[in-house]
């Protein structure tokens, strides 16, 4: 089989430059072949059919002059998703790059049906987004984790594609009603018992889930248990204390609010997997 390929979908907005940059270092790096694919809406061609091919001739010019001999153009006018996933099944795509640096926020995106939501929803594939101009040289990598068979799934890839990184694996635990406890009578030292029972019990299975995972010994994994305060402070207070590089999310056939909300204020690059489980 020939080897994985990177897909760009490139929009032609004003974040091309730094997508284009960031994905010729990525493919440049893990010896990747690199496709980018611009995609005219259905609309388009319905309405300025005479125009199109026109459009199409000169969106592939400005991209050639972005990648030069670095990639594989090409432009397409029709069903966006559809024509994405028809790519992917024939080139042998193991990782789709998006950017995302627009003024109006993801939710808006949401529901307005942005093409980001789209391929988010309807790729199944890993999906990195392109947030920063940093050079994509993804030391560290954080990895919030339920501990499910998706998040497994999901940290097996990315040591599997990013082979010379250190993993920092956060699992964030819950003590339950400690905020009533003492109401119910219990002094200070059954309260420490009671919050410490969950922190062992948090260790212990975060313990399990890393000794579970399919991955070489030599690879660098960092874990910590951390009580649950809410995920957008927690994950910002790691990504700056421990020089995060790259956020990674995991999520099922459902995409939680806050998977939406990371992905949309995270001041890193995130690659974002969506993972059909068993």
């Amino acid at each position: 089989m020939n080897k994985s390929r990177l897909l760009v979908l490139n929009d032609l907005r004003e974040f091309t430059s730094t997508i284009a940059k960031k994905s010729m270092f990525l493919a440049n790096k893990y010896n990747k072949e690199l496709d980018v694919l611009h995609i005219e809406d259905e609309s388009f061609l319905r309405f300025f059919k005479e125009k199109t091919e026109c459009s199409l001739e000169r969106s592939k010019e400005i991209l050639k002059e972005y990648y030069e001999n670095n990639a594989n153009i090409y432009c397409k006018c029709g069903n966006f998703i559809e024509i994405i996933k028809e790519h992917i099944s024939k080139n042998n795509i193991s990782t789709v790059i998006v950017g995302f640096k627009r003024e109006r926020t993801f939710f808006e995106d949401i529901f307005n049906g942005s093409n980001l939501n789209s391929i988010i929803r309807k790729v199944d594939l890993p999906v990195l987004v392109i947030k920063t101009e940093d050079t994509p040289n993804y030391k560290n990598i954080l990895i919030p984790t339920d501990l499910s068979k998706s998040s497994k799934k999901n940290i097996e890839y990315l040591v599997n594609l990013f082979p010379e990184a250190n993993f920092h694996i956060e699992h964030y635990y819950k003590t339950f009603f400690e905020d009533r406890i003492k109401l119910y009578g219990f002094d200070d030292d059954e309260v420490h018992d009671f919050v410490d029972f969950y922190a062992t019990e948090a260790e212990l299975e975060l313990n399990k889930f890393v000794e579970s995972l399919n991955i070489p010994q030599e690879i660098k994994i960092f874990k910590k248990a951390k009580k649950f305060i809410d995920i957008k402070s927690m994950v910002d207070e790691s990504i700056e204390y421990k020089t995060i590089d790259l956020l990674s999310l995991s999520v099922s056939s459902s995409f939680s609010i806050f998977s939406f909300d990371l992905l949309e204020h995270s001041t890193k690059d995130v690659i974002i997997y969506k993972i059909l489980e068993d």
